[in-house]
């Protein structure tokens, strides 16, 4: 695998975009995580921070670094758009 800012980037989306696809498109998130409903959101930002420490291990640090910036944004948009269910204590 190249050390690659770019495939960093690309490589980090891959997880964020399954969970979009499987809450918008499935019922996994509301037969799976009915009180939580970014839950699918935090394990793909979960396995994209794992995937981190293995290219940081590895000395591919250009490509963690796109991984890193990949989930940032992600999150940041979630929280952008699921700001009620981000933050609705009830």
């Amino acid at each position: 695998m190249k050390n690659n800012f770019v495939l960093g980037t690309a490589l980090g989306v891959i997880f964020p975009l399954l969970a979009h696809v499987a809450t918008t498109f499935t019922n996994i998130q509301t037969f799976l995580f009915t009180h939580k409903p970014i839950a699918s959101y935090v394990i793909a930002a979960t396995i994209n921070l794992i995937a981190v420490r293995f290219l940081y291990r590895n000395e591919k640090e250009a490509t963690a670094n796109g991984v890193v910036l990949a989930t940032f944004l992600a999150m940041i948009v979630l929280i952008v758009f699921m700001r009620e269910m981000v933050f609705s204590y009830a």
